[in-house]
């Protein structure tokens, strides 16, 4: 028995069952480096584990985003890609997953965020092994192509050039206003969306309640009208 294939197979189990069966593991395995290999394998945090799902559940769809770590793209065009596929892959989250409370969604998106951004937290999602959340501080993300600039000698002075420069910062700033705005935007939008799934399943319930009520009801006039005529 090799540790990697009982990972794989711990890290796709929901939390809850994390901790009885790593340790049930730990006991058949045989092998005392291997056991304590096993049992110390951290349990994963909700959102951890959801993000673990998607590498098993849709790989095609998270390897698309994944690409994004190493990808030659300009700034406006990685901003344009992460946030189509960031929102496509929360939401494939939640279908796979069920309602996160919350925290969970925010630790999904960070995470997803991070691999978009950096080939090693890019790996570390693809190992499906995760126990807790990534997250990425730096700006930008991938690998920004620079637009074309003009060395001096080609027709630029030096106030042009404080103009042009001036301006690159004002949109490097307006870029990472916009994809702060998109990312809160798309945590609403994943928090609705878990809502009204969660509204949805109430309300199932709700209709359930009401037919057994009214079966009841109806059995219960059966009976008194059989009471009655017994009388």
């Amino acid at each position: 028995m090799d540790l990697k294939p009982v990972a794989d197979e711990l890290y796709g189990l929901p939390p809850k069952e994390f901790t009885a069966a790593r340790n049930t593991a730990a006991k058949q395995a045989g092998d005392k480096d291997l056991a304590r290999a096993i049992a110390d394998l951290r349990k994963p945090t909700v959102g951890a584990w959801a993000v673990n799902r998607l590498v098993r559940d849709a790989p095609k769809d998270l390897e698309e985003a994944l690409s994004l770590s190493t990808a030659q793209l300009t700034m406006r065009e990685l901003g344009r890609k992460r946030k189509e596929l960031l929102e496509s892959l929360v939401y494939r989250t939640l279908e796979l997953t069920g309602p996160l409370a919350d925290d969970a969604v925010t630790q999904v998106r960070n995470t997803l965020t991070a691999a978009m951004a950096d080939p090693e937290s890019a790996e570390q999602v693809r190992a499906g092994h995760l126990t807790k959340a990534l997250e990425y501080s730096g700006f930008g993300f991938a690998v920004p192509v620079p637009e074309p600039v003009q060395e001096e000698g080609d027709g630029e002075d030096a106030l042009a050039r404080k103009r042009r420069e001036r301006q690159e910062r004002k949109r490097a700033e307006a870029q990472q206003a916009l994809d702060e705005a998109e990312q809160a935007l798309g945590e609403a939008q994943a928090d609705q969306l878990a809502a009204q799934r969660a509204f949805d399943r109430a309300a199932e319930r709700l209709e359930d309640a009401k037919r057994v009520t009214a079966a009841a009801e109806k059995a219960r006039k059966a009976a008194e009208r059989k009471l009655s005529d017994l009388s």
